[in-house]
Formats: structure tokens, C-alpha cells, sequence
């Protein structure tokens, strides 16, 4: 009997040796799956964040009702989308204020604003087009201003103007 368990136990520590490597592999290859895959997607976002570019072009203020005008251009290569969604802010040296985007369209101290597109107004911010913010803060803001504006794709574009 015992010449037969000798076999016997090495064939079963045989078959669980090879079920453990079956087990250990099959998690290997699941977390390489895994971590390509979310790899693949970072890089598909991080290429869209890339893509996203605005540009300041220029600014003013008018006397009459204290609204900003601030001109920006899509100098990405992809379609801005959403553009309510975005972060402004508006302020100076000394301290800022967050305006709530109003798609009806800003007015004087309204503490709200909105935009327009400038070359083919068709809802969309094209690459090379440009937009026109008004930005109209519920108080007087003293010079040199200070503009930010954050995308919801987190792409940022900080600006200092003098009127």
C-alpha cells in the first residue's frame, strides 16, 4: 500500500501545484487587463484635455452698465461643449467673485453671465471660433481686473486686463 500513496500524493500535489498557477495567472491577467484598460482610458482624457486650448484675445469693460467683455478663442483641436458649465470668475487684486452662468443672457449687475458666439453662432464652439463673454458683477470692481474661466473639462485660462 504504501508504494501506491506515494504516487497517489505527489499526483495530487501535482494537480493542486497546477491549479494554484491556473488561479494565480488567471489574476495576473485580469489586473493587466484591467490596468491597460484604465491606462487606454487616462490617455483618451488626458489627449482631450490636450485637444481643449482657449485663448485670451481681449477684454473691456463699459463704463455705462460696468459689464465685462471678454473675447476668447477655441485654439484646441476639438469642439468645446457645454460652455455653461464652465467656472467664471471675475475680480482684482484684492478679492473675486464667482458668477453664475444665465443662459437668457447677462445684464448690469446681475452678478451672472453669459456668452455669444461671434463668427457662426450655431450653439457649438468651434475650433477658431470665437466667443464673446459678458460678465457682469453684482459690484463696481476696481482695475486690474482678473478673469478665470475653468472649462468642465478642467482646462483653465487665467487673465489680467486693465479695461
Amino acid at each position: 500500500m504504501r508504494a501506491l500513496s506515494a504516487p497517489l500524493t505527489e499526483a495530487i500535489l501535482v494537480v493542486a501545484a497546477i491549479t494554484a498557477a491556473m488561479v494565480v495567472a488567471s489574476a495576473v491577467l485580469y489586473n493587466a487587463s484591467y490596468i491597460s484598460n484604465r491606462m487606454a482610458a487616462a490617455g483618451a482624457e488626458a489627449g482631450k484635455y490636450i485637444s481643449e486650448r482657449v485663448a485670451f484675445v481681449y477684454a473691456f469693460v463699459n463704463s455705462s452698465d460696468n459689464c465685462h467683455h471678454i473675447f476668447l478663442k477655441n485654439v484646441g483641436d476639438t469642439v468645446i461643449g457645454d460652455i455653461g458649465s464652465s467656472t467664471l470668475i471675475i475680480g482684482n487684486n484684492t478679492y473675486a467673485i464667482l458668477l453664475n452662468y444665465n443662459p437668457s443672457g447677462a445684464s448690469s449687475g446681475c452678478g451672472c453671465w453669459s456668452y455669444t458666439e461671434v463668427e457662426n453662432p450655431n450653439g457649438v464652439w468651434e475650433p477658431r471660433e470665437t466667443i464673446e463673454v459678458l460678465a457682469c458683477p453684482p459690484t463696481v470692481i476696481e482695475p486690474p481686473y482678473r478673469f478665470v474661466m475653468t472649462l468642465s473639462s478642467g482646462v483653465k485660462l487665467s487673465e489680467s486686463y486693465t479695461g
